[in-house]
C-alpha cells in the first residue's frame, strides 16, 4: 500500500496509489509505503533511480544504519505500542532535496495514524514548508512515543521487582533475561539512530538545513540521547532485580540448609538417646545360661535403673548443646 502528499505552495495533495505527481521546483513529495508490492517497489525506483536490493532487503537490518548519501537511505529501528503492547518496526527512508519516502515492511495502524496526523499538522503550520520540517515531525512524533515504550517497560520492571521482593510466586528467570537483552538492543539502535540524525544535522545529506530546522533536529538528537541514558537506567534496574533475586535464592538455601542441619541434629541426639537403653535390652536379651544380674532379686530394676539413669543423661547432654 502507497499513502502519499504532495505539497504545492504549502497545500498538500493526499492520495494513495500509484497515481502521484513527481515534484517540481518548490514542491515536495512524501511517499508512505506500507508493505509495498512488486509494483509499487518498481514504480519509485524508476521514477527516482533506487537501489531495489536495499528496498527487499532493508527489513533484514539488525539496528538502525545509513545505506548512502546520494540520495540519503538509512535504516530505523523503531518501537511503539500498539493495543498496548511494545512493537518494532524497521523504517527505511530515502531523503533527497524535495523527496522523503517511508517504507514499512508490515502493516501497522500506528504509521496510518502517524501520517495523517502530521498531514493534518502541515496543513494548519504557519512557518515556511519543506522537507526538513516534514521530516522533524515525523521524527518529532515517532521519538514521542518511544517514552511510551520505555514507561511501559518500566512498569514491567517494577511488577518484576514487586513480585521478587515480596517472593509471591515464583519468578521468572528467563522474562528477566530477555526483557534485559530487549533493553539492549534498544540502547544499541536508539545511539546507532541518534548517529544518524547527527549526520543530517551536520550537512552530510541533499537536504538543505537552515537554522531552524538544525535546531529541531538538535532537539530529536537529544531526544534519542535521553531515551538511550533511560533505557540504560532500565538495564541497571534489572541488574538489580537480578542481583536481589540471587540474594533471596542464597537466603533460602541458607535456611533450608539450616533447617536440614537443625533437623538432622535432632535425629542423631533422638537415635544416642534410644540406643544405651536398646543396647542394654538387646544384651539382656541373650539366651546365655550365665548373665550377671539375671537370677538376682532385684537385676531387672537395677537394668531399669541404668536405662533410665543413660536415657536421662543423654538428654541432659544433647539439650545444653541445643540439639533438642
Amino acid at each position: 500500500m502507497l499513502k502519499y502528499a504532495l505539497y504545492h505552495q504549502g497545500k498538500p495533495a493526499i492520495g494513495e496509489g500509484l497515481g502521484y505527481t513527481l515534484p517540481t521546483n518548490g514542491d515536495f513529495l512524501w511517499l508512505f509505503l506500507f508493505k509495498p508490492s512488486e509494483d509499487e517497489l518498481k514504480k519509485i525506483v524508476t521514477d527516482f533511480s533506487l537501489d531495489l536490493k536495499i528496498l527487499r532487503g532493508f527489513s533484514r537490518a539488525t539496528h538502525s544504519t545509513r545505506y548512502s548519501t546520494t540520495p540519503f537511505q538509512f535504516v530505523f529501528v523503531d518501537y511503539f505500542l500498539e493495543k498496548e503492547k511494545i512493537k518494532s518496526s524497521r523504517l527505511l527512508f530515502i531523503l533527497d532535496k524535495n523527496l522523503l519516502i517511508i517504507v514499512s515492511p508490515h502493516h501497522f495502524d500506528y504509521y496510518h495514524q502517524l501520517f495523517n496526523n502530521i498531514v493534518q499538522e502541515l496543513a494548519f503550520c504557519k512557518n515556511s514548508k519543506n522537507i526538513a520540517h516534514l521530516l522533524y515531525h515525523f521524527l518529532e512524533e515517532d521519538t514521542e512515543e518511544n517514552y511510551d515504550v520505555l514507561e511501559k517497560t518500566e512498569g514491567h520492571i517494577i511488577k518484576i521487582e514487586q513480585e521478587v521482593v515480596r517472593g509471591e510466586k515464583e519468578t521468572n528467570v528467563e522474562e528477566i533475561v530477555n526483557l534485559k537483552r530487549e533493553l539492549f538492543h534498544m540502547t544499541r539502535r536508539f545511539w546507532a539512530s541518534a548517529k544518524i540524525i547527527f549526520a543530517i544535522k551536520k550537512g552530510l545529506t541533499p537536504l538543505v538545513l537552515d537554522k531552524d530546522s538544525a535546531n529541531r533536529l538538535d532537539d530529536i538528537y537529544h531526544t534519542f540521547q535521553h531515551q538511550l541514558d533511560i533505557a540504560t537506567s532500565q538495564k541497571e534496574m534489572l541488574s538489580d532485580v537480578l542481583d536481589v533475586y540471587s540474594a533471596g535464592i542464597s537466603n533460602r538455601m541458607a535456611f533450608i540448609s539450616n533447617s536440614l542441619n537443625k533437623t538432622m541434629k535432632f535425629l542423631t541426639a533422638l537415635t544416642l538417646i534410644i540406643m544405651i537403653p536398646t543396647l542394654l535390652a538387646s544384651i539382656y536379651g541373650m539366651n546365655f545360661k550365665f548373665i550377671p544380674l539375671a537370677d538376682g532379686q532385684y537385676g531387672f530394676y537395677i537394668i531399669l535403673g541404668l536405662m533410665a539413669i543413660s536415657l536421662l543423661a543423654t538428654l541432659s547432654y544433647f539439650w545444653r548443646k541445643k540439639w533438642l
